[in-house]
């Protein structure tokens, strides 16, 4: 019997590693953009936990504030351009239309901490990685603008 207990935990595991329903974390930067703005990067910590029709995402920052949100597995890329010109600014003029828009991996998400203040965070999949890399851009409910990667 404990032979067969011990051959159900790595099929259980390699199954649930499989259907994508463990949390991953990445080491992952915000990098203030704003005139003025320190530009070194903020480390924050990215945990994404793929559901059964949702991705919870949580953005923890060096002081510890904790961001978090939901995106619908389904959800179709933006329709609407807000955070267009802060692509183009960001990864320079045209970025927008010429890399992320149309994009099968492009999706917004809005995160509140505990205080209910919003990261608004949209990310895509880097054009050519191989790795699949991830790159976007983040803006605070103060306005401040974010790069955001590894």
């Amino acid at each position: 019997m404990a032979l067969a207990r011990l051959t159900l935990v790595p099929a259980a595991l390699a199954l649930l590693l499989g259907t994508g329903c463990l949390p991953a974390s990445a080491p992952f930067h915000l990098y203030p953009m704003d005139p003025g703005s320190n530009p070194a990067p903020l480390p924050a910590q990215l945990r994404i936990a793929f559901g059964w029709q949702t991705v919870a995402i949580q953005v923890t920052l060096p002081g510890g504030d904790t961001y978090q949100g939901t995106v619908p597995t389904d959800a179709p890329p933006p329709a609407d351009r807000i955070l267009a010109g802060s692509w183009d600014r960001v990864f320079g003029t045209g970025y927008f239309n010429a890399k992320v828009l149309g994009s099968p991996k492009y999706f917004r998400a809005t995160l509140r901490n505990a205080a209910g203040a919003e990261l608004l965070l949209e990310l895509h999949t880097i054009p050519g990685d191989v790795h699949g890399g991830v790159e976007g851009v983040a803006r605070d409910a103060a306005g401040r603008l974010y790069k955001a990667g590894h």
